[in-house]
């Protein structure tokens, strides 16, 4: 008989996959809930794995505390997260009319500041406890810098970009605007809705970085 030669192929369980995918999200899912509503330093991982339904030894299979907090804004952030690589955000990058770029970049910042306001001011105020989470908060402003330099580039190659200003410094003036906490100050704390915060958020960005006759 011919030896059949090579490793065994591992054996692959579409549901047993699909089981797993679920259960992960759920436990990702809980573990927002559970940031938000107690804050980081008082969350468990008994509390996650109660409100996922799942056992403790389940959660840590996902990720310890810091990871599932990682984890969590991530699936947070799915549908607005702002990345370079973003499909929606390399979208914007080809719009050719300075004015319309940063009206939709407002609808586009304004979105995910919505979604992710809250669970970034848990990360604001204990990134200085942990260390993995100081490096997520650094990562997060470093994706925000990364793309406020690319709408900044943007802008400028539309001939729209004001001549007394840099283009670095216009980078940071946009990285300034789109920090989430600008939403949920004006938003949560100070009351206004969100398409009134749009309106000022593409406002804002407009009448600082374009040549008068451009707006």
């Amino acid at each position: 008989m011919a030896r059949i030669e090579g490793k065994q192929r591992a054996y692959r369980s579409p549901l047993r996959e699909e089981s797993a995918r679920r259960t992960r999200e759920a436990v990702v899912a809980a573990a927002a809930e559970v940031f938000l509503e107690e804050g980081y330093t008082r969350a468990t991982i008994e509390q996650i794995a109660a409100r996922a339904g799942v056992s403790r030894p389940t959660v840590f299979g996902v990720g310890a505390k810091a990871q599932l907090f990682a984890l969590a804004r991530q699936q947070v952030a799915t549908g607005g997260r702002l990345t370079a690589n973003d499909e929606g955000f390399q979208q914007l990058l080809t719009i050719a009319d300075a004015h319309r770029l940063l009206e939709e970049f407002a609808t586009f910042t304004a979105t995910i500041s919505r979604r992710l306001g809250a669970l970034q001011l848990v990360l604001e105020q204990v990134a200085g406890t942990d260390p993995e989470l100081a490096q997520l908060l650094d990562s997060s402003q470093q994706e925000l810098l990364d793309c406020a330099r690319r709408i900044a580039g943007a802008v400028a190659t539309t001939g729209s970009l004001r001549h007394d200003i840099p283009q670095e410094a216009a980078a940071d003036m946009l990285w300034i605007q789109i920090q989430p906490a600008n939403y949920r100050r004006l938003v949560h704390e100070r009351g206004w809705s969100h398409d009134a915060f749009e309106r000022w958020h593409a406002g804002t960005m407009i009448a600082a970085l374009l040549e008068p006759k451009s707006r």
